[in-house]
């Protein structure tokens, strides 16, 4: 018979979830919890208020505390069952999870790195932020305990919007979420297969949002591997990394499939070009001949993607060339992370230290959407600030976690012209 605490964990729904987290992001509770965590004392007392709140997963605001806990601890259960620790980072040193969550662990760090006092206000928005990005990203994960998870998807996306605003939000979507909730270290590896199943089952348009972000969230994953750890060999890359690939796969099948249906000059078409760019991009070979080791099981996929390629390379080549890199704009195949958790680190952090608007990390992955911001060079600029801030954090010699190089952007769409014309 089950225990009480596993009865109430059983009650709780992401449906139930998503309707307490609407209720707190609504404008009004919002600056209540605000101005609950605010101290006369200053910044660094606000900030331990915000810590304990993060903690217990408890808000005071306007005159009651509204508790997230048994939702948060009933999700957050379930999801390490099955091998996923979303709200948890994994310590490399200690070869363990860490002993905070992931909000926590970044107020802590902004807080030693010192904060400006004249910021108080945005510093504790921001960080209320990374923890709810926490929450939905706990939430979007276990899309598929509700009978529709196409909804859970889109009931994520428009809580991502109360999160800031246009100018201030990380992450725009819940496909690009999900990617981002998953991107850290996790040792059971076979959840990654469990998820991405998961995921193929999705209907046509979430699973085409799904592929737009994993097609080069993965390109720059990889790419990164190549230069800074594989010494350019495929091989190695492949050897490395067998729970991404067999992501990359759905989403190249789910590319090549739109790419097939989509009409010439249709406006998804461009997403869509851009994102079978990204993708193959990001292991030029691995569609041209068999299927590797690294995709056993997923042959028929394979060959799918295989033979549109092939019937449609010169198609293909085609539309590639009209998104040639420039080094006079920002290309998002010059935009690599070792991780993606680490891009975000980087975006709160600088949030932290200089305050400001900034471009979401969907706008560093999408040639459409930076175009829009690149008028006065802000991405760019921006990226180059995100790679400066993870050059400060590594030892000296080591890679920076996250590079900005139109060279390296070049230097992707080249060998994969080639490799295409070969």
């Amino acid at each position: 018979m089950p225990s009480p605490s596993q009865r109430e964990r059983v009650r709780v729904t992401v449906r139930e979830a998503s309707e307490l987290l609407a209720s707190l992001l609504a404008p009004d509770a919002r600056q209540g919890m605000l101005e609950s965590v605010r101290s006369p004392d200053g910044v660094v007392a606000s900030l331990a208020r915000l810590r304990r709140a993060m903690r217990s997963h408890a808000f005071p605001a306007n005159g009651a505390t509204q508790s997230l806990a048994r939702v948060v601890q009933a999700l957050d259960q379930r999801t390490k069952t099955e091998g996923f620790h979303v709200l948890e980072s994994w310590d490399y040193v200690g070869h363990r999870f860490a002993e905070h969550i992931v909000p926590v662990l970044m107020l802590d760090r902004c807080a030693a790195a010192g904060v400006n006092e004249q910021h108080g206000d945005a510093i504790l928005s921001v960080l209320i932020d990374q923890y709810f990005l926490s929450v939905l990203g706990l939430c979007v994960v276990r899309a598929w305990d509700e009978p529709d998870p196409n909804g859970v998807f889109d009931d994520v996306t428009r809580l991502l919007g109360m999160l800031g605003d246009s100018s201030h939000r990380f992450v725009d979507d819940a496909a690009t979420l999900l990617i981002l909730a998953v991107s850290h270290y996790h040792p059971e590896e076979a959840a990654y297969d469990t998820l991405v199943d998961r995921i193929a089952t999705l209907d046509d348009h979430h699973r085409l949002h799904f592929a737009l972000a994993c097609a080069p969230v993965l390109s720059g994953h990889f790419r990164w591997g190549l230069r800074f750890m594989y010494r350019r060999d495929f091989g190695r890359l492949r050897d490395d990394n067998v729970v991404d690939y067999p992501w990359l796969l759905l989403a190249m099948r789910t590319l090549t499939e739109a790419y097939c249906r989509a009409s010439d000059g249709s406006t998804d078409r461009r997403a869509i070009v851009e994102g079978l760019l990204s993708g193959v991009s990001a292991d030029p070979w691995l569609f041209i001949g068999t299927a590797p080791p690294c995709l056993r099981g997923r042959e028929h996929d394979h060959e799918l993607v295989r033979d549109a390629f092939h019937h449609r390379r010169k198609e293909m080549r085609r539309d590639f060339e009209a998104m040639r890199p420039s080094p006079k704009a920002y290309s998002p195949l010059g935009f690599e992370a070792n991780f993606l958790c680490n891009a975000l680190v980087a975006m709160v952090a600088t949030a932290v230290e200089r305050g400001g608007p900034h471009p979401s990390l969907n706008a560093l992955l999408a040639t459409a959407q930076a175009q829009a911001q690149e008028s006065e060079g802000t991405l760019e600029q921006y990226a180059r600030s995100l790679m400066d801030f993870a050059a400060g954090g590594t030892a000296s010699g080591a890679p920076a976690l996250i590079v900005y190089d139109p060279l390296e952007a070049q230097s992707a769409y080249n060998l994969t012209m080639k490799v295409l014309s070969d």
